[in-house]
């Protein structure tokens, strides 16, 4: 692998791809932009539909390709693209593919002629039967401890059960501690339910997009090597930044609009305007 770890390849995900050799990674965790419309740093990578998910195909071959047999990918999207996704290609390429279901409460509820959508899928795909997966490290209480075959499994020292495959954990929404200036996140105890689940300190995850930052901090402060890609070089600094300082740089902390748009601003070379910017924030997006 021609890519030293921890780091922040600037550029796009596949050029960091092409650099990793087959089976060489031991998780990849894959958050892309959903292809709705939201700007990022003032630009849109929306594309045609079909297009798209040409594109989402070749991102999870080229996922599969670097993934270890033994590992673990999930794929995080909104539910049609991840339908999609799945249909067309990682049933056919994968030993099996299981989908959970991470629900929210968004920051809207006013669509008017249906119900609001309020979750996202994460397709897990695995590449063989057996795949390191450490149930202790996620592992529930028991519901049902006067059930004769909890108390056996109990007694066998089992610390809990499997957690279901839905799961709640809340968006990262303005005003919160863990908010950028990044669109919108995946909060960190969604990935290191997924990190703690599937890997070990040492190991290496790939994270696709590095946005934020949160998933590499998580991997940061709890001992797995890291590479992530990042197109923006605004997010990327702050990715950089974000693992050297330990916390969120109070520049890349999420402020009022005007604020926001300053900071953008200077790293396009524009002129600061308190006009409401481009890039407002979007919870369909990390």
């Amino acid at each position: 692998m021609s890519v030293p770890v921890n780091t922040v390849w600037e550029g796009d995900v596949f050029e960091l791809l092409s650099q990793l050799e087959d089976q060489s990674v031991d998780m990849v965790f894959s958050d892309p932009d959903y292809n709705i419309g939201v700007r990022y740093n003032g630009k849109s990578y929306k594309r045609r539909w079909d297009d798209y998910i040409d594109w989402y195909i070749r991102l999870a071959r080229e996922s599969l390709r670097v993934l270890k047999d033994d590992g673990n990918a999930f794929f995080l999207n909104m539910p049609k693209q991840n339908a999609y996704l799945r249909v067309h290609y990682l049933d056919g390429a994968c030993y099996d593919v299981h989908e959970y279901v991470w629900c929210y409460s968004p920051n809207v509820g006013y669509t008017p002629y249906r119900l609001t959508t309020a979750h996202r899928t994460i397709l897990h795909a695995r590449k063989q039967a057996r795949v390191r997966w450490y149930k202790d490290a996620i592992a529930q209480p028991f519901k049902n401890v006067h059930d004769k075959r909890v108390r056996e499994r109990i007694e066998r020292g089992q610390k809990g059960r499997m957690p279901y495959d839905w799961f709640y954990f809340d968006i990262v929404k303005a005003g919160s501690r863990e908010k950028t200036i990044h669109p919108c996140q995946v909060p960190r105890s969604l990935f290191e339910f997924l990190l703690r689940a599937s890997t070990q300190e040492g190991d290496l995850v790939l994270i696709l997009f590095g946005g934020a930052g949160s998933e590499v901090a998580v991997c940061h402060e709890m001992g797995r090597r890291w590479l992530t890609a990042e197109i923006e070089p605004v997010y990327a600094d702050l990715i950089r930044k974000r693992v050297a300082l330990g916390t969120i740089p109070e520049e890349y902390r999420w402020r009022p609009r005007a604020s926001r748009s300053g900071i953008l601003a200077r790293e396009r070379g524009q002129t600061c305007s308190t006009s409401t910017p481009n890039n407002a924030s979007n919870p369909y997006r990390r």
